[in-house]
């Protein structure tokens, strides 16, 4: 079950023309991000492209991104949108004259406008963006660096409590030794198929972490440039009806912000880009989590769906999700309070096949990640 606190209850290969200063080079932070595909015409079905939008020192994002051969995802309400190519992405916002890549280093690109339906950008700032998104084929891709399986709760804090009549006999479960049990098994699954990745535990016993010091774990993994961290904390459910079965993940919701960036981390004079930037690298990780989140679902509904009812992926500001600066997702096996669930999640052949599935779920996140085409194709 989700621990709640207070607010619960509540090296860049820039382009070679692109020479970002000392300051923006200190001020870079290790990206994180994978972004699902969203194909071209799906933008043209949102924002309708007449001819007489167009002019000499405009480029349409539309014609950027057909000549680039890069996806774009477009969110119209919040006219937020991303250019996707191979493992390098370019996240711009109308009104702004900046540009975010997924290294987080803001690109000078001139405003961003949106006339007569039509959303452009000035020919020099499409220039660098294109010659940003076709880098030469040497450079370093993007690559997973390090996974933190995290197993909730642990020590004096047990999590939620099942106990059940079994037919002459009892059965009492408690949710932080089914977790650490599902996660060891996870882990030996992730290090035996990645011996060059940090494969990592919050808890690999019956210790008690507080949720501060899980999430402070996961911020503080060393990585390199292009590299990534992915969080994953696995949890058990509890319910007052005790019908109430299934497995679901969590994600952090589209609306929640935090700051990722501050003002520290930016060229002085450039602090009013602060909240855009904040806003763009929200949605990187937001789709990032929701990727991961749908995954896991979907491996998990392969693997018990005929045992276990499927809730879907969901949202909530859980302290660990809305802490970890990284793709995050909370996953619930199940209902230790439903007694049919109870026995299922004592069963470690069981455990065994939940963590099969969640490690298949990862793996194939990861491989898209680190393919060089996997986020290009519609």
């Amino acid at each position: 079950m989700r621990s709640l606190d207070g607010a619960d209850m509540a090296r860049v290969p820039y382009a070679s023309h692109y020479s970002p200063s000392p300051a923006a080079q200190a001020a870079r932070r290790r990206p994180r991000g994978v972004v699902a595909t969203v194909a071209v015409a799906a933008f043209a079905a949102c924002v309708v492209l007449p001819a007489s939008a167009q002019d000499a020192g405009a480029t349409n994002v539309l014609d950027l991104a057909v000549r680039t051969g890069a996806a774009l995802e477009w969110h119209p309400l919040r006219e937020l949108g991303v250019l996707v190519r191979g493992g390098r992405q370019v996240h711009f916002r109308v009104g702004t004259p900046w540009v975010l890549t997924e290294a987080h280093v803001p690109l000078y690109t001139g405003a961003i406008t949106r006339d007569g339906g039509a959303v452009t950008l000035p020919a020099a700032g499409a220039s660098l963006v294109s010659s940003y998104l076709l880098p030469e084929p040497d450079l370093p891709r993007r690559r997973v660096a390090a996974i933190m399986i995290d197993p909730g709760h642990g020590g004096r804090d047990p999590g939620t409590i099942g106990s059940h009549r079994i037919g002459e006999g009892s059965l009492t479960l408690q949710e932080k030794e089914v977790v650490l049990d599902a996660s060891l098994r996870l882990h030996r699954l992730l290090a035996a198929r990645y011996p060059d990745k940090q494969v990592l535990l919050t808890r690999d016993d019956d210790t008690y972490v507080s949720l501060g010091d899980r999430v402070s774990q996961a911020n503080a993994v060393a990585t390199g440039e292009h590299e990534a961290v992915v969080f994953v904390s696995v949890h058990a459910n509890a319910s007052l009806d005790r019908r109430s079965r299934g497995f679901e993940v969590w994600y952090l919701p589209p609306e929640f912000r935090r700051t990722l960036i501050t003002e520290d981390e930016v060229e002085e004079g450039s602090e009013a880009l602060v909240p855009i930037l904040n806003t763009m690298l929200e949605e990187e990780y937001t789709r990032e989590s929701v990727m991961l989140a749908r995954g896991v679902v979907a491996a998990l509904d392969r693997a018990v769906g005929d045992l276990s009812p499927n809730r879907g992926i969901r949202e909530e500001s859980w302290f660990v999700v809305r802490n970890a600066e990284m793709p995050a997702v909370l996953i619930e096996l199940g209902f230790a309070t439903n007694r049919d669930e109870a026995q299922l999640l004592a069963s470690g052949v069981y455990l065994q096949t939940l963590a099969e599935a969640i490690y298949s779920a990862i793996e194939s996140f990861v491989g898209m990640y680190e393919s060089s085409e996997g986020f290009t194709r519609t």
